[in-house]
């Protein structure tokens, strides 16, 4: 590749065992919740998922609003603890300038009976004009993460035996 490296960390605490928030870790494609205007205007808003994305190797396809694709692959999984993943595809707004390359999403335990999460997305801008823009790329890709905790938090706040509470799997879109 010939562009520019670069990586955006976004870091959340829930109020729960490692465990439980390991049972509730999702990619932006499998969110319960209504993204934020910032990211219905900056991004296309996924619109279908299919494939799968709790084992290594597994592939997870997302339609996208404007038409485009983005195709994620498992790379490694440490049980309780780590997914990474790399992205195999990607036809969605601004790939041919900024082209995401892959990601982490990491659980770590604290002695207090709660844990940290940290995302962490990897990306390479395309053009040298893109650089001045980086800042605003980066607070989308942190809005995006921060979206995904968030609806980790509202999910984990849910009453197991509620009948009601409505579970999102993975490849099933939690909103229209």
């Amino acid at each position: 590749m010939s562009g520019s490296l670069h990586v955006v960390r976004t870091h959340g605490r829930l109020p729960c065992e490692a465990q439980r928030a390991w049972e509730k870790v999702c990619f932006y494609e499998h969110i319960a919740i209504e993204p934020s205007w910032l990211l219905r205007v900056a991004l296309p808003v996924p619109v279908r998922t299919t494939g799968a994305c709790r084992e290594v190797g597994n592939v997870s396809r997302c339609l996208y609003s404007d038409g485009g694709y983005l195709t994620k692959q498992i790379r490694t999984i440490v049980a309780g603890r780590r997914v990474d993943f790399d992205i195999v595809e990607q036809t969605i707004r601004y790939a041919g300038r900024i082209v995401l390359t892959g990601g982490t999403i990491r659980i770590e335990p604290h002695d207090d009976g709660t844990c940290s999460i940290e995302m962490l997305t990897r990306y390479e801008l395309r053009s040298p004009w893109l650089a001045l823009a980086r800042f605003c790329i980066e607070r989308v890709v942190s809005a995006m993460h921060k979206i995904v905790i968030r609806d980790m938090q509202v999910r984990l706040e849910q009453p197991a035996a509620d009948p009601s509470a409505r579970v999102v799997h993975p490849g099933e879109r939690g909103y229209a």
